[in-house]
């Protein structure tokens, strides 16, 4: 007996929101997240009300909350150095690491295996804080994106460029410590990664179609820069990100496992 599997049924022509029209969107997303990457439910979370104290990306952007969060983070990962000055730009760029390594392959999951578009408007989700000051979790009010949900991967996906990641990045960016290409960079090797892992549900020419629209395409579908381009890049015969991400300038914390600098630090 033939098994239906999500990457047969994921760009058909009818949509299995004909069949599973009795489910909510957040039963579903949930039981996607359940059965494919159960640990992302410890950081997602799926029709529930947000709690007090999450914010918005217009609440948090805002330069009241955005320099108290990253200062509390500062704070915790200098407190072993007093003596060393803070370094701002790689702080920022881990903190905006957390950000998007909790939220992005979620909406990728989200947005490329289940037949019905999750909005990803930026009231839609609220963030949760750790009391050390980076992100943590984030609280999504489950809305179907109904202008989206005939678009294919690569139209879905340049979706939630245009009207989720480039606000988040710039809500970072606005205030001056960090520019907007490095965490695009950092962001690169999440979505190629992610790619990666979608491997076995996604067919090989959905997936071919997204690292070439995100990664050798110059603009977005509406002819604006994309900022991906480039952000990976061919290198010794493999895909590598195209620069370091600073964290290593942090005292204590480790260097990547792919930074760009090892090469030639063990020189």
């Amino acid at each position: 007996m033939a098994t239906i599997t999500r990457q047969d049924h994921r760009f058909s022509e009818h949509p299995l929101i004909f069949i599973q029209s009795d489910r909510t969107l957040a039963s579903a997303l949930e039981d996607l997240m359940r059965e494919q990457r159960s640990y992302m439910l410890e950081t997602i979370h799926l029709g529930q009300p947000a709690p007090s104290g999450t914010l918005t990306l217009t609440e948090w952007s805002q330069p009241q909350h955005y320099r108290r969060l990253t200062q509390r983070y500062s704070d915790y990962l200098y407190r072993n150095h007093p003596d060393v000055p803070h370094e701002a730009k790689p702080l920022q760029s881990l903190w905006a690491q957390w950000y998007f390594g909790l939220l992005l392959s979620p909406l990728m999951l989200a947005l490329l295996l289940e037949p019905r578009a999750l909005n990803c408007a930026p009231h839609l989700i609220h963030v949760e804080f750790h009391e050390n000051g980076h992100p943590c979790a984030f609280w999504i009010d489950v809305q179907e994106d109904e202008d989206a949900r005939y678009l294919n991967a690569q139209q879905r996906l340049d979706r939630l460029i245009q009207y989720y990641l480039i606000p988040a990045v710039n809500g970072m960016a606005q205030h001056g410590d960090i520019n907007a290409k490095l965490i695009w960079n950092n962001m690169g090797f999440s979505f190629w990664w992610f790619l990666g892992e979608l491997k076995t549900l996604l067919p090989a020419d959905v997936v071919s179609q997204l690292e070439q629209a995100l990664f050798f395409s110059r603009t977005l579908l509406d002819g604006s820069d994309n900022p991906l381009y480039r952000t990976m890049i061919p290198r010794n015969g493999v895909m590598e990100r195209r620069s370091c991400c600073q964290r290593y300038r942090i005292p204590d914390v480790e260097r990547c496992g792919n930074c760009t600098l090892t090469a030639v630090c063990a020189q």
